[in-house]
């Protein structure tokens, strides 16, 4: 017969709940006193109560939230792609090895399986941590099963030295470490093999997986690409270019070795990660701003006509590194800058870049010369303006993309009003993100 609850556990049920809801409908008192009383018993029961939540959410958030979730669609391209490949393995290494009275595929391809389909990117599923990792692995499996009769230090050597073998060549590949154990614990069939057990199985399967997953890779390229790694052109690409990080490649593979730890990501991939973070943080710190809200005014500008010396002292009075050359009208006709100043004193002969400033800047004596003697004839004339109302990122991403520094801002009878710098949107950005 089914059993029913008793009466005591109904009363204990309902004292149970009665007493959930009696503390959840005095918190907030209790929250009060606390405040009053920071050492009363209320506060010693909130503080309890707040820990257990915080606790409870540290939980939850190790179980649930992963940064580098794929979407559904990798995820199931993922799962296919070990069905075909593990079919395709078990199917041709049957059918090549036949009723051998050994097995023709190694558990061990299950999991490189997992690490080939469903972490791509990982250094541990490199070509060459694959196959280096496997037949390694395999080789030391052997050598322990055949040279150390103890069945338990046979294991263990043969899964530390297979570590230890995979971290100096450079192949760290998990899955290499089961099958230098299956050649362990594999039984007879496995020990009958020899280091044949390297070719065949092991060597066999790592053959066929890795076409498989070759193939499956060169087809899935332009997608896994696209979705995997590229992040909106307009949020990463123009925004890193504008920021570009404090530390170089070196930098980043001194710290991660000071670390000391083994780290599942490439130094290219975190430097990329840490880039492409940057900026969307500047990008979301900019927000809707427009060119009229960051440009610079007034605008120190030369004419056509004006000297060259005139536009080297505007430049050293302002500290700016660039001029816009405008005709009577305001309007644009190119830009001056100060390294097509430096790169055309570079042609003049002189022991330092003063010096060669100086023969360049000189007027020519006579009616005619030679060399450059007004802006109008160094200055580049195809220049990208933007309207005011433009917002700042359109800005950015054609201050990235051309590789200039410095982009004149019109308004809308295309009349200079303002100019946009490289450096100043890079200290704008820096002085508006978060410690």
């Amino acid at each position: 017969m089914r059993s029913h609850p008793s009466r005591w556990g109904w009363n204990l049920a309902w004292w149970h709940g009665y007493a959930i809801c009696s503390v959840k409908s005095l918190l907030p008192a209790a929250y009060a006193v606390a405040r009053l009383c920071p050492h009363s018993a209320c506060a010693l029961l909130c503080n309890t109560h707040d820990e257990g939540l915080h606790r409870m959410q540290n939980l939850k958030r190790y179980f649930t939230d992963n940064p580098s979730r794929q979407s559904q669609g990798e995820m199931a391209l993922s799962s296919l792609g070990a069905i075909i490949g593990i079919g395709l393995v078990a199917w041709v290494s049957h059918h090549l090895v036949g009723a051998a009275a050994f097995p023709y595929i190694v558990a061990s391809m299950g999991a490189a399986a997992v690490l080939l389909y469903a972490a791509p990117h990982s250094p541990l599923t490199s070509p060459w941590a694959f196959v280096g990792g496997h037949l390694i692995s395999a080789i030391i499996g052997v050598s322990c099963a055949q040279w150390i009769p103890d069945l338990y230090l046979a294991s263990g050597l043969a899964v530390g030295l297979a570590i230890f073998a995979m971290h100096q060549l450079n192949c760290l590949h998990p899955p290499g470490g089961a099958a230098a154990l299956v050649a362990v614990i594999g039984g007879e069939q496995i020990h009958a093999l020899g280091y044949l057990y390297v070719v065949v199985p092991v060597g066999l399967n790592v053959l066929i997986l890795g076409l498989v997953v070759w193939l499956t890779r060169a087809l899935l390229a332009h997608r896994r690409k696209a979705r995997t790694f590229v992040i909106d052109h307009d949020v990463s690409e123009p925004w890193a270019a504008l920021h570009a990080s404090a530390f170089s490649h070196a930098d980043l593979k001194q710290a991660v070795q000071q670390i000391d730890s083994y780290i599942d990501v490439s130094i290219d991939d975190l430097h990329d990660i840490y880039r492409r973070a940057t900026a969307i943080a500047h990008k979301r710190t900019l927000g809707d701003l427009l060119c009229r809200d960051l440009m610079m005014q007034p605008v120190v500008a030369v004419e056509f006509g004006d000297s060259l010396i005139d536009a080297w002292s505007l430049m050293q009075q302002h500290r700016i590194k660039s001029l816009p050359v405008i005709n009577r009208a305001r309007r644009v006709s190119g830009i001056l800058t100060l390294s097509d100043l430096q790169m055309e004193a570079a042609k003049y002969a002189g022991a330092t870049l003063a010096e060669r400033l100086k023969l360049l800047l000189t007027p020519a004596a006579g009616l005619s010369s030679d060399k450059p003697e007004v802006a109008g004839q160094l200055m580049r004339a195809a220049v990208i303006c933007l309207p005011e109302e433009a917002p700042a990122s359109q800005a950015v991403s054609i201050l990235s993309e051309q590789g200039i520094s410095h982009l004149p801002i019109v308004d809308d009878e295309q009349r200079i009003s303002g100019m946009l710098s490289r450096s100043d949107l890079a200290r704008l950005l820096t002085q508006a993100s978060p410690e």
